[in-house]
């Protein structure tokens, strides 16, 4: 059985996955420019960041249905989790750009 961390990790993954991926059909390009990948990625999680937590909740709510811990169990993981807000930060301008990095290796292939 998959552990609650891991679930959580899974869904902040497809959370940041799914939003990366909108704001490139948003604003019509097919990568966040360089120069400009720390401060996008800033705005998108100081914007998003309390709507990530409800959206995590929710989902394991749904998922786990009546072995779903509480609330205060998900919440308390999730303070763990998001009480770096630059580690946060820096973590996903990380992920991005190794995304980007792999993208553009692949068509260079």
């Amino acid at each position: 059985m998959c552990s609650l961390d891991n679930r959580i990790k899974d869904l902040i993954q497809f959370y940041v996955r799914t939003n990366y991926e909108q704001y490139l059909t948003d604003h019509r390009i097919t990568v966040i420019p360089e120069t400009q990948v720390e401060s996008i990625i800033t705005s998108l999680y100081d914007e998003r960041k309390d709507h990530l937590k409800t959206f995590i909740k929710e989902s394991l709510r749904q998922m786990l249905q009546g072995d779903y811990p509480g609330d205060l169990v998900v919440l308390n993981i999730l303070v763990g989790i998001f009480e770096d807000d630059v580690l946060c930060r820096n973590r996903l301008v990380l992920e991005v750009q190794l995304h980007q990095e792999s993208l553009q290796h692949r068509k260079n292939i």
